[in-house]
């Protein structure tokens, strides 16, 4: 059986700056802090502005089905140097949540190389009636972010795999791009929970990279369970969470990365996880790890809440 999520156990939608406002009552002519923020974070998240968004069915290799334009409103789509490389979530009209992996020996946290495309469905077919496209100005990677990468490819699985990317300007919300989301940190996603993933990654491990985008249907996992030995024993720790199936079959892969796990309740999508690392894709026992959102969005939106706080303080200065 699986679990059946109902209204009696609606998430909240946590506050993203709750600490005492800036005292800018002698700044002549300046619009206060929290004014700036509420235009930075609308109220109004994780809706869908279309309704008709069944997608059709592709071949499926790691269980997945195409997508319709707009039922995934807050993907983002990563290009370094102009190639896709990454997924990411829409969280407010200027900020972007993706994974640290992303950014690697293998790329770069230098602004200039990254580009973020947001309403995309079709990666080689550039559409400005849905696309909007954004300069990255900001990369934030978690401070205690561990990686593979460094500490050895059989040591130690990806900790705080979290980055938040400050775009140059504004997203247009409307039927195409939305913000998603955040979970508040008391929040748990309880097993056999049903959630999407949705991505233009690899359709197999080392295949090929659709270009329409996919979705898929997993269920949460439990820590416990995928700390089995079978599965990852004991290396899923608090800041990483599980989805997928025992069987295996279905799974986000390659160039997934840092797109969101999207749950739904009472009509509103949560980004519950990002897309972080596993072992190959789809394989059975070899669950799906996601960076857990419930354990990092205090890390969120306390940097988000600085970086805007001193963006503030700068610009009120130079007033």
């Amino acid at each position: 059986m699986f679990l059946e999520v109902t209204c009696f156990i609606c998430l909240s939608i946590i506050p993203l700056f709750d600490s005492a406002p800036l005292d800018v009552s002698s700044i002549s002519g300046k619009s206060s802090l929290s004014s700036s923020m509420d235009n930075i974070f609308p109220q109004e998240c994780g809706l869908r502005k279309i309704r008709n968004t069944t997608g059709g069915r592709v071949k499926r290799i790691v269980g997945g089905t195409q997508s319709a334009q707009g039922k995934w409103p807050w993907q983002a789509a990563l290009f370094y140097k102009g190639h896709h490389y990454c997924g990411g979530a829409i969280i407010s009209s200027t900020w972007i949540l993706t994974t640290a992996h992303c950014f690697n020996p293998l790329t770069s946290t230098d602004p200039v190389d990254w580009t973020v495309v947001l309403g995309d469905h079709h990666l080689k077919e550039r559409n400005d009636k849905f696309e909007q496209r954004r300069k990255v100005v900001s990369i934030t990677v978690h401070e205690q972010y561990m990686s593979m990468y460094f500490e050895g490819i059989d040591d130690t699985p990806p900790m705080n795999d979290v980055t938040i990317l400050k775009l140059d300007r504004p997203l247009t919300f409307n039927n195409y791009v939305q913000p998603l989301c955040l979970p508040s940190p008391d929040e748990v996603f309880l097993p056999n929970e049903e959630c999407y993933v949705a991505g233009w990654g690899h359709t197999q491990w080392n295949g090929t990279q659709p270009d329409i985008l996919r979705e898929a249907k997993v269920r949460i996992v439990s820590r416990e369970v995928c700390n089995q030995e079978k599965s990852y024993n004991g290396t899923i720790h608090d800041t990483a969470m599980c989805a997928g199936f025992a069987e295996g079959g279905i799974d986000a892969c390659e160039y997934d990365s840092g797109g969101p796990l999207v749950c739904t309740r009472c009509g509103r999508h949560y980004a519950a996880g990002l897309v972080s690392w596993g072992d190959q894709c789809a394989l059975p026992n070899k669950y799906g790890v996601y960076s857990n959102l419930t354990a990092l969005t205090p890390w969120i939106t306390d940097k988000i809440n600085k970086f805007e706080r001193a963006h503030f303080n700068g610009s009120a200065s130079k007033g």
